[in-house]
């Protein structure tokens, strides 16, 4: 049981009080259909009452999206001396395939089909970061409007016609459009994600270490793109009464890292699921799933709307700032190893995994301001 039974399970919650809920899964390697025991495909289909269910092609929209401007790559890539037989691979940028089934939420947002949306996302969220450079995006889009409009338009479009070289590498305005539609779908995509009070995401992880540190990644880098995380929930956590025997040391273990996930997730809202006793599949065992889960409460409403870190930069440091209150009379240290920061307030110890625009920087001092703990980086 992880993430892909926990969206199901949420997406089936949300139906059942009534709310035209539709579960995504953008994750390269389907498992809805097996989790639902339904056949779910790239095409939209019913689950159940006030629920329907996809499982996004990847390649289908790569295709839908990218096909223009691979076409135009491709023949560039082949005109500057590359071989045909992987120009094609060459012209796909990796993870544009994550990127471009991310693009289908929007749509189904914008259709006003559906009341709440549920993304069974892949495991590392690395689409997520694909997304989160809207800065690059907004100035990539200015500055091919810029180059169309006035040197590709009235200068090299016109004298392409005399070269035949420089034909074969200068973008037919129906590239430049896709580019630009491409960006613009980006822009749109990561506002919606943006947008606190219509999204939020929720971490799934089981309690062990390994896990624990992804997940925490995924959390950094979560509040670093501006994204909020609204709760915690931690799967097969072994009950008191599976003590005897070959699980009592499993228990003792997990007890440990619950311990870690409760220090090092405050203060966002956790969540434990018990170790069930056979699979969650079929609608019945998801159903009693999401009763577990969220009890009386809405799961579409977003149990947190804080974002307990945040990253910015100034012209000579840049800020990694957790909000922690109450701390100004205790001894703070604060030591980095490798991309992971630890602080340590008074006798508790904290640690957090740094994205990659800070594992690489000194850090130079830690002050406490209004409830948030700034550890300052200086810029190289």
């Amino acid at each position: 049981m992880g993430k892909t039974t926990t969206a199901a399970a949420t997406a089936l919650h949300a139906a059942s009080l009534g709310y035209r809920t539709i579960v995504i899964s953008t994750d390269p390697s389907h498992s809805l259909s097996d989790t639902f025991q339904i056949n779910l495909t790239h095409v939209v289909q019913k689950i159940t009452t006030n629920l329907d269910g996809i499982e996004i092609d990847a390649f289908h929209e790569l295709d839908n999206n990218w096909g223009q401007i691979k076409d135009y790559l491709s023949s560039l890539i082949v005109t500057l001396g590359a071989d045909d037989a992987i120009a094609g691979e060459l012209a796909i940028i990796p993870g544009m395939d994550n990127v471009f089934s991310l693009l289908r939420i929007k749509e189904f947002y914008d259709s006003g089909n559906y009341e709440v949306l549920i993304i069974d996302m892949a495991p590392t969220g690395e689409s997520l970061r694909l997304l989160s450079l809207p800065q690059i995006v907004s100035m990539a889009l200015k500055i091919t409007r810029y180059l169309e409009k006035y040197i590709v338009s009235p200068v090299i479009r016109p004298a392409s016609k005399m070269s035949k070289s420089l034909r074969a590498v200068i973008a037919p305005e129906s590239v430049t459009h896709s580019w630009e539609l491409v960006l613009e779908k980006l822009l749109d995509m990561r506002r919606l994600f943006e947008h606190q009070s219509l999204t939020s995401t929720r971490i799934v992880l089981n309690p062990e270490k390994m896990v624990i540190n992804e997940s925490q990644r995924a959390w950094t880098y979560l509040n670093l793109f501006g994204m909020i995380t609204d709760q915690i929930i931690i799967n097969r956590v072994i009950p008191k009464d599976g003590l005897k025997g070959y699980f009592k040391d499993w228990q003792v273990t997990q007890q440990k890292y619950l311990k870690m996930i409760y220090d090092n997730f405050s203060p966002l809202p956790i969540t434990e699921v018990p170790y069930l006793k056979d699979e969650v599949i079929g609608i019945s065992r998801l159903s009693q799933l999401g009763k577990m889960i969220y009890g009386d409460r809405d799961p579409t409403h977003v149990f947190y709307a804080d974002k307990p870190i945040r990253i910015y930069s100034t012209k000579k440091e840049k800020i990694f700032a957790i909000k922690v209150p109450f701390v100004e009379n205790n001894k703070i240290d604060v030591t980095t190893r490798g991309n992971e920061l630890i602080i340590g307030i008074g006798n508790q110890m904290r640690s957090f995994v740094l994205p990659d625009s800070l594992s690489l920087l000194q850090t130079e001092a830690a002050e406490y301001n209004d409830g948030w703990l700034e550890i300052k980086f200086k810029k190289k």
